[in-house]
Parts: structure tokens; C-alpha cells; sequence
């Protein structure tokens, strides 16, 4: 998987959000906001290719207390709702909707 180009993550006002450059902005449907956790893993995803284990492990290393069942439901809406939103490239089918809900990391 990997996501498409012409995105850029903004933090506005203490909300993520992210924003169309280009061509994408008449290809990606509504305003995308994202959570923390979320806003981390895009880091990750914008310059690299990734499975969904390779976000898990991301997450499972930084989120010590999420367990990967957890992670794994939260990381399957997640993907779910990019790719409605037409900013993901996947190959398949991600069942569920759009968020990242884990605990906070200790210290952060």
C-alpha cells in the first residue's frame, strides 16, 4: 500500500487535518482530520510503501499500552476510510471506517 502524492498533514488549531495539493484536490472526497496517533503513522506512510503489520508494529512501539488486537481493529478502520476517501492506493478490500483511538504514550 502506499498513499498517493499531492497530500500534505497540517496541524491547524490543534486539529489534523489533511489537505489536497493539485490534482488531488478535485480527486479527494471531504476534509480528512486525523487524531494524534493517526497524524503519526501518516508521517510514516507518506515516504514509505506499508502493509498493515508494518503499522501495527509502528504503533504497538509506541503505544505500549494498546495490545494488537486493538491496534489492528483501530488500523483496519483507519485504512478503511483512506481508501474511501480515494487518498490510499491498496490492492483489496479493508473492512471498517476512519479513526485511530489508543492511549496516550507515557511522557508525551
Amino acid at each position: 500500500m502506499k498513499l498517493k502524492d499531492g497530500l500534505i498533514l497540517r496541524e491547524v488549531a490543534g486539529q489534523y487535518v489533511i489537505v489536497p495539493t493539485g490534482k488531488r484536490v478535485q480527486e479527494v472526497t471531504g476534509v480528512l482530520y486525523m487524531t494524534k496517533p493517526a497524524a503519526y503513522l501518516w508521517d510514516y506512510m507518506q515516504s514509505h510503501e506499508f502493509e498493515k503489520e508494518d503499522l501495527i508494529r509502528l504503533t504497538l512501539e509506541r503505544y505500549k499500552d494498546a495490545t494488537r488486537e486493538q491496534v489492528s481493529g483501530d488500523l483496519d478502520k483507519f485504512l478503511k476510510g483512506l481508501a474511501d476517501k480515494g487518498v490510499l492506493e491498496i490492492e483489496g478490500q479493508i473492512n471498517g471506517s476512519f479513526s485511530v483511538r489508543l492511549p496516550k504514550k507515557i511522557n508525551e
